[in-house]
């Protein structure tokens, strides 16, 4: 996917004869280029739009979904004849709209959760938008670095600045939901208005029936005929798609992939637990299941080397990256024209990412590691904000336990007035490398304390305050799900799967990424297992593999899929830097100390950082300096620009 929208005299005349793109569109002072994946779609003889991506299907009156492709006059009559927010609204999919209206205005969009990155640079009296960033002249003069958006990458797994930002002053990203309009020479930008709606305390029956329904079409909408893939693991999310499209299409139509890891010989296989649960449930359904070996131990550099330049356009770095690229390969090896599907998202909408029993890590008891999962849900939901606002939650039983897992560790005082608490919470749950109500930023021994403040208020200022000014307890759960599109879901453990897909020539289907379950899960209270309540974490998920469709209940028993789960010493990252193929390489770069140019000393550390890559280069393993090497490490084999 590759197309350039410039805005601007002087820009147009610069770029309309550069080599690589076609010209799609050209008006005075205007000018769309693309690739083969870019499509102007005319009304009559005028390019009215440009259509980059692709579409699942169209929401109706209803509520609902119907299938929808580019090629349909449906699909081309919507996209030239209605504005780009209704577009934004209407269209399910994964793409990057530019609609062309009459009177010589432009809108550039993505899609409503923002899938797909647009990034711009504005210069002078004009403006570039691009797909990827080394379309963008930033590069041909002297490169400066947010440090924000760095302090982000470095501290919040997901290892990449959130959605507005990149790691580069002057270029940005569209936001989510966020529309450009270029008219009479000027670039003003407006939101297509959030999903945000009270939860619905009266969950019974009739609403796990509808998420039944719901969660069987969003398969059905995404699947094929001609043969599914999942990438699974032994999870609920992975092996519910499998059952799902196992009762739409039959075994035969389905098959898994799965990667066997190797991070070290030191600790050999890295996921026994998921690979035996696995094996059996696809035994139980019947369905073909691949093993790929994800052999950090012994190849490394030839994988950076295949991903480099790619990552770097995009800010891509972490473990996830590498796998699903790895995965991505093996699949557009093996696919004959097979929809591809990924259970990615379910985390997030369900239970705030609290779901995979790690919690209260060290406890033998696995059904009480899930209920801690609740537990650290329950603390970010509605409840536990009434108990902030009456200023007894420091007194709270499930605060105190959690708090006590983490001794030594600073957290700062909670805070009492409407508008605080919601920002503490958005903050705590978003803004930190511990997700705890109240987690310190001054646990972070990277920042400087200018640098700690500088980057909270900037998070705040951008992404924080106009949600914390309006958020109630019967709305935050709405006001997470869309938050998650501006954080943890645009970052490298779940965008990576859509664009190393797209890379391999292939589509990456989330089903839970359907808007009409969105809704629904914002809707959601707390009973439906997201609190203290004695149900499960993803209750409604589990109740439709229970009642609904088959599925092998009897096997999701036992640790959850890696080493770590029975040795919590285990850590991916500390195999991954310390004892890896990739470790030459991380040590090789590490020692040219190219990070001081990225980090600035007023917000960084540069004594702390530097002194534990001293340690790191001479073959030191501390496990308290794990954390912040890893990270240093992803972003230094991604590089910069």
């Amino acid at each position: 996917m590759k197309i350039r929208i410039i805005g601007g005299t002087n820009l147009v005349a610069a770029y309309k004869n550069r080599d690589g793109l076609d010209t799609l569109h050209e008006a005075p002072g205007f000018l769309v280029q693309g690739d083969s994946t870019a499509i102007p779609i005319k009304a009559g003889s005028q390019v009215r739009a440009v259509f980059c991506g692709s579409v699942t299907g169209q929401r109706d009156k209803t509520g609902g979904i119907s299938r929808l492709t580019t090629r349909d006059l449906r699909f081309q009559s919507l996209v030239c004849s209605e504005r780009a927010e209704q577009c934004v609204r209407d269209l399910e999919g994964r793409y990057i709209l530019v609609r062309i209206y009459d009177n010589g205005s432009v809108e550039v969009c993505c899609d409503r959760y923002g899938k797909v990155d647009l990034y711009y640079q504005r210069i002078r009296d004009g403006i570039i938008f691009a797909s990827d960033l080394s379309m963008l002249p930033f590069r041909e003069e002297t490169v400066k670095y947010d440090q924000v958006a760095v302090a982000h990458s470095l501290l919040v797994y997901g290892f990449r600045p959130p959605k507005r930002q990149t790691l580069y002053v002057g270029v940005s990203r569209l936001g989510v939901s966020e529309i450009a309009l270029w008219e009479k020479k000027t670039i003003r930008f407006y939101e297509v208005p959030p999903y945000i709606v009270n939860v619905d305390e009266d969950f019974g029956n009739e609403h796990l029936h509808r998420y039944s329904d719901l969660f069987l079409d969003a398969l059905e909408k995404r699947s094929s005929p001609n043969g599914n893939v999942v990438y699974v693991s032994s999870g609920w999310d992975s092996t519910s798609i499998l059952a799902g499209l196992v009762h739409l299409h039959g075994p035969d139509k389905v098959r898994a992939v799965i990667g066997r890891f190797n991070f070290a010989e030191r600790s050999g296989i890295s996921n026994p637990f998921e690979l035996t649960r696995i094996k059996a449930v696809t035994d139980y359904f019947g369905v073909a299941l691949d093993i790929i070996e994800i052999d950090h131990a012994h190849k490394g550099p030839e994988v950076v080397d295949r991903w480099e330049e790619f990552q770097r356009s995009h800010m891509f770095s972490g473990l996830s990256m590498y796998l699903w690229a790895l995965l991505s390969e093996h699949i557009a090896s093996t696919t004959n024209g097979e929809a591809v599907f990924s259970g990615e998202i379910s985390d997030g909408i369900h239970n705030l990412g609290f779901s995979q029993h790690t919690t209260i890590h060290g406890h033998p008891v696995l059904a009480f590691r899930e209920y801690s999962d609740k537990m650290a849900s329950y603390l970010f939901g509605p409840n536990f904000l009434q108990l902030m606002l009456k200023g007894n939650a420091e007194e709270d039983v499930i605060y105190d336990l959690l708090k006590r897992q983490h001794q030594g560790g600073i957290f700062d005082k909670l805070a009492t007035d409407h508008v605080s608490c919601a920002r503490q919470l958005f903050a705590s749950i978003f803004t930190r490398d511990l997700r705890m109500p109240g987690w310190s930023l001054e646990n972070c021994n990277m920042f400087t304390k200018a640098g700690r403040e500088s980057y909270s208020s900037e998070m705040e200022a951008k992404y924080l305050n106009e949600p914390a000014k309006v958020a109630t307890p019967a709305t935050l759960y709405s006001w997470y799900i869309h938050l998650y599109s501006s954080f943890h879901w645009q970052g490298g453990t779940v965008t990576t799967l859509g664009y190393t897909a797209e890379r391999q020539g292939f589509e990456m289907n989330l089903p839970f990424h359907d808007s009409r379950l969105h809704e629904f899960l914002s809707e959601m209270p707390e009973s439906g297992g997201r609190g203290l309540e004695i149900r499960p974490t993803k209750y409604p998920l589990k109740w439709i593999l229970e009642n609904k469709i088959d599925y092998p209940m009897h096997l999701q028993v036992g640790p959850h899929s890696y080493i770590y789960d029975t040795d919590p010493t285990f850590n991916f990252a500390g195999e991954f830097i310390y004892a890896s193929a990739y470790t030459p390489l991380i040590k090789e770069r590490f020692k040219h100390r190219n990070y001081e140019a990225l980090l600035s000393s007023e917000c960084f550390d540069l004594n702390y950082i530097n002194s534990i890559v001293d340690h790191y280069l001479a073959g030191e393993e501390i496990p308290a300096e794990r954390t912040d090497l890893s990270a240093l490490a992803f972003l230094t084999l991604t590089g910069w620009y």
